[in-house]
């Protein structure tokens, strides 16, 4: 479904703010208020809090079952609340508030989260998201497996100024990805193993449009650290697709599988995946709103 025609002033909106995701302060449920105000939007509440509280609003603001819910935090976040979406119907406004922000900027941008809730409001529209799911997890931009995921950790710990650790994790992901090598299967005729594997989902993919119902799974062998650098997060935007270590299929399944434990990050954040997974694609997951003019251009 995607639609213009939304008149939010009329719509019950719930909004929560993780003030632990790095990128909003508790200053920030004012300034959100009165963006919503401004929009003419009445039926408004807010939970405000840091990550240990986040659980709590979440199930509160399910309670009330809400039409639109805008959400500010990290990736962590974002997809706990396009988790809660898909089950009560509620449109998502997800909103840049941590360090990769992968849905906001694959749906609007380089922009701050004032000026995408400003816009989303001032003339919004409904947009239909596909998504890949593993077991009962959810993403929207990509899937990333494999040793050199370990990278985000690292990087992650530079973010917070913690030297140690980060050498720590550094040295950790450039062991691990000597060691692990992930088996893929996507059909009898499409198998095989490799350092990383990324599944693109449709919205971010450069080759698919976002209407499209599949995949795209990008097996990656890397023959030296240099390259892992790049490799979590460039993957994710299609960035290795002309590369010559890059295998790339359409599919709407893919079974992965190691010796251990498999680093897994879905939408740049870590779930659990022991040495199995399967990953399918899940059509029409999710209603997000988006500014109308986003519908007809690239995002």
């Amino acid at each position: 479904m995607e639609s213009a025609d939304i008149d939010v002033s009329a719509l019950k909106v719930r909004a929560i703010i993780n003030t632990s995701s790095g990128g909003c302060d508790s200053a920030s449920e004012a300034e959100m208020l009165g963006i919503l105000k401004d929009a003419g939007v009445t039926d408004c509440k807010t939970w405000c809090g840091e990550s240990e509280q986040i659980e709590r609003a979440f199930a509160e603001a399910v309670t009330h079952k809400p039409k639109i819910l805008v959400v500010l935090g990290g990736d962590g976040t974002i997809r706990t609340a396009a988790e809660a979406c898909t089950a009560n119907g509620a449109y998502l406004l997800p909103l840049p508030g941590g360090t990769l922000n992968m849905l906001p900027r694959a749906l609007y941008g380089e922009v701050s989260w004032q000026d995408v809730l400003k816009n989303a409001l001032a003339n919004p529209a409904i947009k239909a998201l596909s998504a890949g799911r593993m077991e009962n997890e959810l993403f929207f931009v990509a899937a990333i497996i494999g040793a050199p995921a370990l990278w985000m950790e690292t990087r992650e710990s530079i973010r917070e100024r913690n030297i140690f650790n980060a050498l720590e994790k550094s040295a950790d992901a450039f062991q691990a990805m000597f060691n692990t090598k992930v088996q893929y299967s996507i059909s009898p005729e499409i198998s095989g193993e490799a350092e990383v594997i990324a599944v693109i989902c449709p919205l971010v993919s450069e080759a698919m449009s976002d209407s499209e119902q599949s995949l795209e799974a990008a097996a990656i062998n890397v023959e030296n650290a240099a390259e892992l650098l790049g490799l979590a997060t460039a993957a994710a935007f299609g960035q290795w697709r002309d590369d010559r270590s890059v295998t790339l299929s359409r599919t709407g399944r893919i079974t992965v599988q190691s010796r251990g434990d498999i680093p897994l990050f879905l939408d740049g954040e870590r779930v659990k995946a022991h040495d199995h997974a399967v990953i399918t694609f899940a059509p029409k997951a999710i209603n997000v709103i988006v500014p109308a003019e986003r519908l007809t251009s690239p995002v």
